[in-house]
């Protein structure tokens, strides 16, 4: 029973949501009463008990409720007393029914009980049940011609009373829970709201503090609100209704330009979701910062419904990445300087050239500037310095892909790459003012030996000691050779074996600088478009390592570099479907080697950073016909490739003795 009067009590706390429910039911409550007036009046007219004294009670009945509805603000305990009226009504209909259905009349009672429990008050149904057993009390004993239509005991109205109380405990009950479930509704939403609130708000301290930017953007690419509070300091706020694609753009308009050509794929569902995803930018830079963003797909059956976007903050990485390599440029550097000081100081010195002519957009002729990109690119990559040559196939990619010359954005950071190196070559080897002359220690000694000589005449000594200006080409040829087993190894190729061959010819480096320079495409094709793999090589009774043979000679009023390798050899019928795509001549050998140094003529179907552009062959050319010479190309299918570039003997040098006489 303490349970039951426990349950009874309802809290005090009177919501805005049980404010308006129950005084919209008190409202209701009022005009249903109203309607038993003229009711009630029929009753008793038809039964002849007074129709004029049954509406003035009913009035009076009413008028309670009506009382109570103008002085009491807290709308439950006005229906408590709709719990009152209800049964005095009842107990009026009992009276002014008398006849024949007068018992019938008691219905009334329990169909009040039932419906008083939509004010989910338990003590409304209380007082009701309590109004009633009075009524039948007290009236049985003084007007028992009221309630019953026959001589009753007491044990009837005892039994009336016991449905009236079994009912009241189970109308009580229900009414309680009506309050718990519906009435206190608002209560509910709003304990589990806090709930919820409490639960995001702790997911929301989570997002804040992490270091990456979550979004959650709708399948039409509108983003949703919650999101971690660190993709504003990325990005900038939001506005309103924005999609990822408008958000984006305010930074970076490039990527955004690809973000929605790839979403438009995704929102209309042709293609495959993992497909579109793929396709998706997944980096963007923005100022001296640079992010990575990854997409993960919510479906919902086979739907997609919304796409979480992860956006992290890579600069501290790529910065890192960026030291890495350039420290290990600088390693590079020192090794190259160690193994052969004089080769990489010519390589310096021919690229730094290069770079200013680049740099300031000196060479308007397009054709010249692919060459001296390509040569740039690739003489840094061969001696290790990846980040220029990086540099250098993104602005052949605007020059050759884009028909653009290279953007002044591209030329400075090349400018500020290459002097960065040159501090870092300087504080490795010393600012290089004045050039030196290195000699063997052979040399030396037989120089030294001539000078005390008695029948060595000075212009003879002099002219020895003029020539140590001069290019020994075995030297050279063994520098080029470990530049080929170098490029060998980038290209993944089998071991190479470079034989030598030379007469020991001197060469003026300051004339022919350019023309190695160049010559490294010719080394990069043979091993790159030749030298089969391991496997091929094989199959074809080769030896497992690739065979380079290099060859300087003189032949009579010729001066010959050759190069030899024992690759596929070049085939010549892709030459020719390639030469035709080009609208370059093919009907003969010479037409066909001819195209072989062609701009943009590579049989290789894909571009890499070391080959397929086309423009390397074409650079070693130009400077092949700047010192008066031709090439010749001999090539067997399976067998290799033969490459020689011819020159008039007056190329090789100048007599140094002139030259230091005309100073």
């Amino acid at each position: 029973m303490k349970e039951f009067f426990a349950a009874a009590l309802l809290p005090k706390e009177v919501t805005q949501f049980e404010h308006d429910y129950v005084s919209r039911l008190n409202r209701i409550a009022l005009w249903f009463y109203a309607a038993h007036v003229p009711a009630f009046m029929a009753v008793a007219y038809f039964n002849d008990t007074g129709p004029a004294l049954a509406g003035i009670l009913t009035l009076m009945a009413v008028g309670v409720s009506v009382l109570a509805q103008n002085t009491f603000k807290n709308p439950r305990n006005v229906s408590l007393t709709h719990g009152f009226t209800a049964m005095i009504v009842g107990g009026l209909l009992v009276h002014f029914g008398q006849g024949p259905v007068q018992i019938e009349m008691h219905f009334y009672f329990f169909a009040s009980l039932a419906m008083l429990a939509v004010f989910g008050n338990p003590m409304v149904i209380i007082v009701a049940a309590v109004t009633v057993a009075l009524h039948h009390a007290l009236l049985w004993l003084y007007l028992p011609q009221s309630i019953f239509n026959y001589d009753a005991p007491f044990w009837v109205v005892a039994v009336h009373a016991g449905f009236v109380v079994g009912e009241s405990f189970a109308t009580c009950s229900i009414a309680r829970s009506f309050f718990d479930n519906v009435i206190g509704l608002e209560k509910i939403v709003r304990s589990r709201t806090a709930a919820l609130d409490g639960r995001n708000q702790e997911m929301r301290l989570v997002m804040n503090h992490v270091d990456q930017g979550f979004i959650t953007v709708a399948p039409d690419g509108v983003m949703y609100k919650e999101r971690s509070l660190v993709v504003s300091k990325f990005l900038g706020e939001a506005k309103e209704g924005d999609t990822f694609e408008d958000y984006l753009r305010r930074s970076a308009p490039q990527v955004a330009d690809t973000l929605s050509l790839c979403w438009d794929q995704l929102s209309d569902g042709f293609l495959p979701i993992d497909v579109c995803i793929g396709q998706l930018p997944r980096k963007f830079e923005v100022g001296e910062r640079y992010f990575s963003i990854a997409y993960t797909p919510i479906m919902t059956g086979e739907e997609l419904s919304r796409v979480l976007i992860v956006i992290s903050d890579r600069t501290d990485e790529v910065e890192r990445e960026r030291f890495e390599a350039e420290t290990r440029e600088v390693m590079g550097i020192f090794e190259c300087v160690m193994r052969d000081k004089t080769g990489f100081l010519e390589f310096f010195e021919e690229a730094s050239e290069q770079v200013i002519n680049i740099c300031d957009d000196a060479l308007q002729d397009q054709d010249l500037l692919k060459r001296v990109l390509h040569t740039l690119k690739g003489n840094s990559m061969l001696f290790g310095i990846n980040t220029v040559g990086a540099l250098c196939h993104s602005m052949e990619d605007e020059l050759i892909n884009l028909g653009e010359r290279p953007s002044v954005e591209s030329r400075h950071d090349l400018r500020v790459r290459w002097e960065h190196l040159r501090k870092n070559l300087e504080t490795l080897v010393g600012e290089r003012k004045e050039s030196l002359i290195e000699i063997e220690d052979k040399e030396y000694e037989e120089t030294l030996s001539q000078i005390l000589s008695e029948g060595v005449s000075r212009k003879e000594i002099a002219r020895r000691v003029a020539n140590w200006k001069l290019e020994h080409s075995n030297t050279r040829l063994l520098r080029v050779a470990d530049q080929a087993r170098g490029i060998a190894k980038r290209l993944n190729k089998p071991e190479l074996q470079v034989s030598i061959e030379g007469s020991d010819l001197l060469l003026d480096p300051e004339h022919w600088g350019s023309f190695w320079a160049s010559f490294v495409h010719v080394i990069r094709n043979a091993i790159d478009h030749g030298i089969e793999s391991i496997e091929e090589r094989a199959s074809s009774g080769k030896s497992d390592e690739g065979n380079l043979h290099l060859k300087t000679h003189t032949d009579g009023d010729e001066f010959i570099i050759s190069l030899s390798d024992d690759g596929r050899g070049i085939d010549w019928a892709r030459v020719t479907h390639k030469a035709h795509s080009l609208g370059l001549p093919a009907a003969n050998q010479n037409d066909l080697v001819e195209a072989l140094f062609a701009d943009g003529m590579s049989t290789k179907s894909e571009v890499s950073e070391y080959s397929g552009r086309g423009v390397g062959m074409g650079a070693v050319r130009n400077e092949c016909t700047q010192r008066q010479g031709h090439v010749d190309v001999r090539s067997e299918l399976g067998r290799g490739t033969t490459v020689e570039f011819r020159f008039p003997v007056s190329e090789m040098a100048k007599d140094p003795l002139k030259k230091v006489q005309a100073a």
